[in-house]
């Protein structure tokens, strides 16, 4: 199992090299000045090889913040600037409490520990946390082969409320887009028509670029959606004003929508406008996101079909379109109404 070779170096010096190679396993090989060290060395190893005592160097070790680090360079660039923003809390948690730890010595108990300190958010919120740790110790796996195991995979998480269905009445709408009008960030009032007229989420709406937009057509072109699928949508009724209006007035920027305003950071300076337009309007319980679901209830309510809608949403399934399907009560009376007629006829 083990060889032996001499070696004569330029100067003159001789030493003696070892090679051992068992089956399955990594070649090992150390040198020495004497054949009777090389033979000891050789003739131990070999023991301990049989013994099962032997283990061959390990590959390097590498922390949490070193894997953050990859994550933020290799795969944070591909989200949405919107979704890039949100991330970031989730991350600098893990960093704060687990970065400094080797990934081979971050255990279930470890995790459960700072997801049990999340107690008391929303269950989403921590979810949230977890799924963000996941994904950053899935490239570990997968991509990087730095650890072997994704310990959060075997971690419970905590149940989701069902989807809320909030919704705008008519008088609603009416009030909150007039106040809208009014905002002094001119772009708020495009940005929640286009949410109602579209249906798409905040982060696909303030992603678009001017590309993604053919007037021609009359169409918008969606591709950085969150199922990561591509999205073909027809622009109709007013939206075509609006959207023709965001082309003349942001000619400086590649996106539909500014990203930043003077003395602002990020996205915050449309979340604090569409505050004080709610305020303005009375309308209590209504993030943004629930644009989307109006314009979902508003459809399912004149008698779209559910599957036709799942497909404006871009669901991925028709369960995740089912919420809406309370709303279709009267619809679903014609219907029944055509199977009585056949039973009692």
């Amino acid at each position: 199992m083990a060889t032996i070779d001499i070696r004569k170096s330029p100067g003159g010096s001789i030493s003696y090299r070892v090679r051992i190679q068992k089956r399955g396993e990594p070649t090992i090989s150390a040198t020495f000045p004497s054949r009777k060290l090389a033979l000891e060395w050789a003739k131990m190893t070999e023991g301990q090889m049989i013994e099962g005592r032997h283990f061959p160097s390990r590959k390097p070790q590498h922390t949490l913040n070193e894997l953050i680090g990859k994550y933020l360079t290799t795969v944070m660039p591909k989200k949405t600037k919107e979704t890039q923003q949100t991330h970031m809390a989730p991350l600098r948690f893990w960093k704060e409490r687990l970065g400094h730890k080797l990934l081979t010595a971050i255990t279930r108990a470890d995790v459960i520990q700072y997801r049990d300190e999340l107690e008391g958010r929303a269950p989403a919120t921590v979810c949230k946390y977890l799924s963000l740790l996941s994904g950053v110790l899935n490239l570990g796996v997968k991509e990087l082969g730095w650890i072997d195991q994704n310990v959060v995979s075997t971690i419970s998480r905590p149940s989701l409320p069902p989807g809320r269905t909030r919704f705008l009445s008519d008088d609603e709408r009416h009030r909150l887009l007039e106040e809208c009008k009014k905002s002094k960030n001119t772009f708020l009032f495009p940005l929640v028509a286009l949410a109602l007229y579209t249906c798409l989420r905040r982060s696909s709406l303030l992603s678009l670029k001017k590309q993604d937009i053919s007037l021609k057509d009359r169409v918008i072109y969606i591709s950085k959606l969150k199922n990561k699928s591509v999205l073909v949508l027809p622009i109709v009724g007013q939206a075509m004003e609006i959207i023709q209006w965001l082309l003349s007035q942001n000619t400086n920027d590649d996106y539909l929508f500014p990203g930043y305003e003077k003395g602002k950071s990020g996205w915050n300076h449309y979340d604090t406008a569409f505050e004080h337009a709610l305020k303005r309007a009375n309308i209590s319980n209504f993030p943004y996101h629930c644009l989307r679901h109006s314009g979902a209830s508003y459809m399912v309510q004149a008698g779209v079909p559910l599957y036709v809608v799942g497909a404006i949403l871009n669901h991925k399934t028709i369960a995740m379109t089912a919420r809406y399907s309370h709303l279709a009560t009267e619809n679903l009376k014609g219907a029944l109404e055509v199977l009585a007629q056949r039973l009692e006829g």
